[in-house]
């Protein structure tokens, strides 16, 4: 505790300190937190988990009134992470009064209007902050802080425009808190028009490496689902599973569903409180699983995940970073598996290779193969005798695989285990559902 009094936090807030059980700031903590105190501009490199929220709602807590004007803004990537951030403001502002709120689309915006009139904190999403904005709702003229959570995040996302536009039409002598788990052309626009005389600070990921098993396994995309099954049946622990497409987050829920594993699905084409419901009933699961897309890779607030599968690779390197972060923190063991087809193979050696990982190939052929009988209705998934037929007759699709694999195993530092027994194939043999399509939407 006598690190935080050190960092200068006031009293009411080392009361809550005390109260919420935290011993020591995190390195994030412990190093932005007096520079936002100090009025400074402050640009933090730094993943998820690493305690950015605490650090920037602490650090601007001395400078916040109950005066029911807006003081501080945040912005966030997602509904998710909005409501995450506000949260955490609702539990400072029990030492503290204050009146907070989040906006965000998806959601009455009449009864945002009306909580914006009352508000000290405002954490919001780019869009429906300038779409308050243009309607008049709320008015920036005692704004002091300006927050960009999860910057990169927003930029990918398209939201570059929408935080120029906001950070233009805000109070000029402001103070500006950007937290970005990378760096990106975007970000550094933003730095060098904005805020080039801000302080950088940079913190290594709370993921320990130590703790963090990294496996993959060798599988035509057919067979992935009834691979997840079964070693889902055979490692009942809390995990997420990532799918780089809304169909295929539908496909997989509706399978496990199917095959008894207690599971939920989250992606961007849920209605906004069905999210919400499924996050808050997950959370204090210990063996469920969450099927997801991208949405949950950053600043949603899960603890206690065990195991991360990526059913499908993702698009970008940084985001495979994202996923395997959200376990083997604090300290705890973890485990993500990668499910990597030969169209994924040259990717995943390329991730493996960039960011040094250690991978262990593990083999895994006596699965019980499953047969979809009520595909998702509008997805294209189908399965029938003559479709496993042909799959199964492909040779030359399963020979091009092998020879990638070989020549990817070659190039990887790994160890093989659970080998196969020698009159077992490669691929397992059964009744295959057909891969998922690409033209589905993201998130």
């Amino acid at each position: 505790m006598q690190k935080f009094r050190a960092l200068g936090i006031d009293s009411d807030i080392i009361k809550m300190v005390e109260q919420l059980g935290y011993t020591e700031p995190t390195e994030i903590q412990e190093k932005t937190i007096p520079l936002i105190m100090q009025g400074k501009h402050v640009i933090a490199k730094s993943a998820t988990g690493t305690g950015k929220t605490f650090a920037f709602l602490v650090g601007i807590m001395p400078g916040i009134k109950n005066i029911e004007k807006a003081q501080a803004l945040i912005l966030a990537p997602t509904r998710e992470l909005a409501n995450q951030i506000y949260e955490e403001a609702k539990v400072l502002s029990k030492f503290k009064p204050i009146n907070s709120c989040v906006v965000f689309g998806g959601t009455g915006i009449e009864p945002q209007a009306r909580a914006l009139k009352h508000a000290d904190i405002v954490i919001a999403t780019p869009g429906r902050i300038l779409d308050h904005m243009k309607r008049g709702n709320i008015k920036f003229n005692y704004l002091k802080y300006l927050i960009l959570d999860e910057a990169d995040r927003m930029c990918d996302m398209g939201f570059f425009e929408d935080i120029k536009k906001v950070i233009e039409q805000t109070p000029m002598d402001k103070q500006m808190i950007l937290f970005s788990a990378t760096t990106s052309e975007d970000i550094e626009k933003i730095e060098r028009r904005y805020v080039p005389n801000a302080q950088k600070v940079t913190v290594n990921s709370f993921v320990d490496a130590t703790k963090l098993l990294q496996e993959y396994y060798e599988v035509k995309s057919n067979n992935k689902i009834s691979l997840l099954i079964h070693l889902l049946n055979k490692n009942n622990k809390k995990s997420i599973v990532f799918c780089n497409m809304r169909s295929s987050v539908d496909f997989v829920y509706h399978n496990l569903q199917e095959n008894k594993i207690d599971s939920y699905k989250l992606h961007g084409g849920l209605e906004q409180n069905k999210r919400s419901r499924i996050i808050k009933e997950f959370l204090p699961h210990k063996n469920a699983v969450l099927v997801t897309t991208d949405v949950a890779a950053r600043g949603i607030h899960i603890p206690g995940i065990e195991s991360i599968y990526n059913y499908d690779l993702p698009r970008d390197d940084n985001q495979y970073i994202h996923r395997i972060g959200r376990t083997a923190r604090a300290g705890r063991d973890g485990k993500a598996i990668s499910f990597v087809s030969a169209n994924e193979a040259g990717e995943f050696q390329r991730i493996c290779k960039k960011y040094q990982f250690k991978v262990v190939l593990k083999e895994e052929s006596n699965f019980k193969q499953i047969f979809v009988k009520k595909p998702v209705r509008g997805s294209p998934h189908r399965s029938s005798a003559n479709d496993s037929k042909r799959i199964q007759g492909n040779q030359k699709q399963r020979n091009n695989f092998s020879r990638q694999m070989h020549s990817f195993n070659k190039h990887l530092h790994l160890e093989r285990i659970d080998k196969a027994s020698s009159n077992s194939s490669r691929f397992s043999k059964g009744r295959h559902v057909r891969s998922q399509s690409s033209s589905s939407n993201r998130y």
